[in-house]
């Protein structure tokens, strides 16, 4: 399946041609108990016509002790180091993990004693971190700081690279990444988001457009006073259709292509208040970054 998947012919594959970034499926296979050798993987990014290939990385979990820990960083820099020697430094995106700055700054060196300035480089393992920022609480507050703080550390260490950070979706932590000094985030949670029936709202969080069954029923908020007046102005594709805000909610709560075209226009938003650049190598253009999400907020089909 591998190398009839991941091929010379992706794209074509995938109906797509505009920038490509493939992951190696490192914390996918983690959460499921699974496995690949790195052999296959260098296979892999060897043949696919991907734009950039994100090294095999082992992210380490919440609960993981500070031995666990750092036997997963030694196992990731190795992969790097293996994979590098294999597909060298034009595609290949080294992945940084780390809780703390000590281990940050220790995992940023042990790359760059293998590539001093990668094309593109990537900060993982934020998750747990980033479960806990779309709270409006004292620790997810707290969360978010430190999520700022771990992506400018990463971006001091390698000036020149473009920067991405994994596992990010919702706007709250999208501005926090590019404020840090990311160049791309990842942007699947845009259409996750709207699948479970939620919208992204401008410098906030998620929101059901309407009740719903389900099995948690405080996991999200309903829309509040000041997010139906934020719907009002709203000019995304989806809500610009609609003059009268009952109409306007009427069609988010019965679309999900109609959300996951407004929470792309949030997101495309959030990323154009970024005033410049994070890197020398963003400088050229950010649009191509953002292209599968402008394409979903752009799209005619729907």
């Amino acid at each position: 399946m591998l190398d009839t998947v991941f091929g010379p012919k992706l794209k074509e594959r995938l109906a797509i041609d505009g920038p490509l970034m493939l992951d190696s499926g490192g914390f996918t296979l983690m959460m499921r108990n699974g496995a690949i050798s790195l052999r296959d993987v260098a296979r892999v990014f060897s043949t696919a016509n991907a734009d950039v290939v994100i090294s095999l990385d082992h992210p380490p979990l919440g609960s993981d002790t500070r031995e666990v820990r750092e036997e997963k960083y030694v196992r990731t820099l190795a992969n790097y180091e293996h994979l590098h020697s294999e597909i060298g430094n034009g595609r290949l995106a080294p992945v940084v993990h780390g809780t703390s700055v000590e281990e940050i700054e220790r995992n940023c060196a042990g790359i760059r004693r293998i590539e001093h300035t990668p094309a593109w480089v990537c900060l993982g393992g934020q998750v747990p971190l980033l479960r806990q920022s779309g709270q409006l609480r004292q620790k997810a507050i707290e969360a978010r700081r430190q999520f700022h703080e771990t992506v400018t550390l990463v971006r001091q260490a390698f000036p020149g690279s473009r920067l991405h950070v994994l596992g990010v979706g919702a706007p709250r932590t999208i501005a926090a990444a590019f404020e840090g000094g990311a160049d791309s985030v990842d942007s699947v949670g845009w259409r996750r988001a709207a699948g479970f029936g939620t919208i992204f709202m401008p410098g906030g969080t998620e929101r059901f457009v309407s009740e719903r069954g389900r099995k948690r029923a405080n996991s999200r908020l309903m829309l509040t006073d000041t997010d139906l007046a934020a719907l009002a102005e709203c000019k995304c594709p989806a809500c610009r259709r609609e003059e009268r805000l009952a109409d306007r909610l009427t069609v988010l709560a019965g679309s999900y292509l109609a959300r996951a075209a407004h929470n792309a226009s949030v997101l495309i938003a959030q990323a154009d208040r970024t005033t410049a650049p994070a890197s020398p190598a963003a400088s050229q253009s950010s649009a191509p970054i953002l292209s599968s999400v402008r394409d979903g907020a752009n799209a005619s089909s729907w």
